[in-house]
């Protein structure tokens, strides 16, 4: 069955209050967890130095001469180097915040000694224990394990204050109908309130089917427009019996946001890889159908790359945009920055920032959405060689210090700017998908290509594509490589007018 074809009713129209973004409940733990291994390393090494302090207590008399200092410090630089690997646990804080860190006790106990074997293997293979007394390495072990078990316990206890504390309920928004959808709404609704923030069920439901009256019941559609006033952790999908189309209709409508989308049980016979079972703040296991593209510690550092390279950037080129902006409005009347509507991160929309490069009139007001051609008589003396030079994108460096674009990303394509006379979702389904990350100044497409105009719809596909490779496998040193290969592609001034 299709989803397209499923008979709809009409619902009234639900307004939901907006909400400021924040960091979910879920990032949040496992950037809980991912601190702790760098912590491992600190308290193998600050154990070292504590053994040696309290070996010296008890053994007063006994010189401490280069050679034993050095088997010490490289006996704790190799359980430092040992601890991040072994005793790294993805899911800790997660178990932590489902009350049920219990079973970590045993599994930590049992990593820890694993750690002390492998130390003392190495060590004696390489000869590093030779100078060192036993009751030395006794004393720095026991050190480490106190170290790293108070580590646990700080980590821990601050993620049940915050959960306690409502810093990180969750947001869910229930897609589905029948009596599945109204389960898990009680379930959600009843068992974990204080942790769970319910939007409502949403789907295109049947005629008749029925629903609970105390929430809102919407439309997919309406789901999606949601989701850019205010922010949604999770999307729940809970379907009656597994229907392969209306689940893939489903996801593919869906998939267009930045938000995690789990099948729900009792649909638990699919199969799924192993790593994409997660659990919502309830502690009740899902299946991931779809995932934010760049998430966690991966989030942090690309935020942290846009906001670092852009205030650089910035302060190095204010005397460059100054004579720009000193030589627009020496060549042609009109305001030095043209505004227009793009296509942004969630299929939001903002307003991109460019040097003006046109004649000043009603045709560049960004209403019109007639893509520049080639020798276009719309552009200046000065704009051309803003243009070619690509110098008329520089603008777009605030609009990455406000959050609203990153350095690297998919080019925001204008609101209803069309293709061959077509929008471009029309063109492919998968077009919305680039909108599950910031658009960026540059991207994997800029530099392979598809720079440019898209006056084909062969273009506009090759376009998408390589934005989606893009999305689908970033990394840090793809960005920085991108960052690289788009000065080459400006100096070749390649599709540039």
């Amino acid at each position: 069955m299709n989803l397209a074809d499923t008979p709809t009713r009409e619902v009234t129209a639900v307004t939901f209050p907006s909400n400021a973004p924040r960091l979910s409940k879920r990032d949040f733990v496992s950037l809980a967890s991912d601190l702790v291994p760098p912590l491992d390393f600190g308290c193998f090494l600050l154990a070292g130095f504590i053994g040696t302090l309290l070996y010296a207590l008890f053994v007063p008399h006994e010189p401490l001469d280069s050679a034993v200092a050095i088997s010490r410090g490289n006996a704790a630089l190799i359980g430092a180097v040992l601890a991040p690997f072994v005793l790294y646990d993805r899911n800790f804080a997660a178990a932590v915040g489902r009350r049920n860190a219990a079973p970590l006790v045993g599994q930590f106990v049992l990593r820890f000694a694993l750690i002390a074997a492998i130390a003392i293997a190495i060590g004696e293979a390489s000869q590093v224990f030779d100078n060192l007394p036993a009751s030395w390495v006794t004393l720095w072990l026991s050190a480490s394990l106190v170290l790293t078990a108070l580590v646990r316990v700080v980590v821990a206890t601050n993620v049940r204050v915050l959960l306690r504390k409502g810093a990180f309920t969750e947001s869910v928004a229930i897609v589905g109908a029948g009596p599945v959808a109204d389960r898990l709404n009680r379930h959600l609704r009843d068992t974990k309130a204080d942790r769970i923030e319910l939007l409502g069920i949403f789907g295109d439901l049947p005629e008749g089917a029925t629903d609970s009256s105390a929430w809102p019941v919407g439309s997919i559609d309406e789901l999606v427009e949601v989701s850019k006033r205010r922010g949604i952790d999770w999307i729940l999908v809970a379907l009656p019996a597994v229907d392969a189309a209306r689940l893939d209709a489903i996801v593919q409508r869906l998939e267009v946001l930045s938000i995690p989308i789990a099948l729900c049980p009792p649909n638990v016979g699919l199969r799924v890889p192993r790593d994409m079972v997660d659990y919502t703040g309830s502690g009740m296991p899902v299946m991931l159908l779809a995932d934010r593209p760049i998430k966690r510690w991966n989030a942090v550092l690309k935020s942290a790359e846009d906001a670092l390279l852009s205030w650089i950037l910035v302060l190095l080129l204010l005397p460059l945009l100054g004579l720009i902006a000193l030589a627009i409005k020496l060549d042609s009347p009109g305001p030095v920055i043209f505004k227009q509507r793009r296509h942004a991160f969630n299929n939001s929309e903002f307003d991109i920032y460019k040097f003006r490069t046109m004649r000043f009139s009603d045709e560049i007001s960004g209403d019109r959405l007639q893509q520049t051609a080639r020798f276009d008589r719309r552009v200046t003396n000065v704009g051309r060689f803003l243009r070619t030079t690509s110098l008329d994108e520089l603008p777009q460096l605030f609009n990455v210090l406000k959050g609203e674009m990153s350095l690297v990303g998919p080019r925001p394509h204008a609101v209803n700017m069309r293709t061959e006379d077509r929008l471009g979702s029309e063109i492919t389904a998968t077009y919305a998908h680039r909108h599950r990350v910031k658009p960026g100044m540059t991207g994997w497409s800029q530099v392979n290509g598809a720079r440019g105009s898209t006056s084909t719809t062969a273009q506009l596909r090759r376009r998408v594509a390589l934005d989606l490779m893009y999305i689908d496998n970033w990394t840090l040193w793809l960005d920085l490589k991108i960052l690289a290969l788009t000065c080459r592609e400006v100096l070749r001034r390649t599709n540039a007018y």
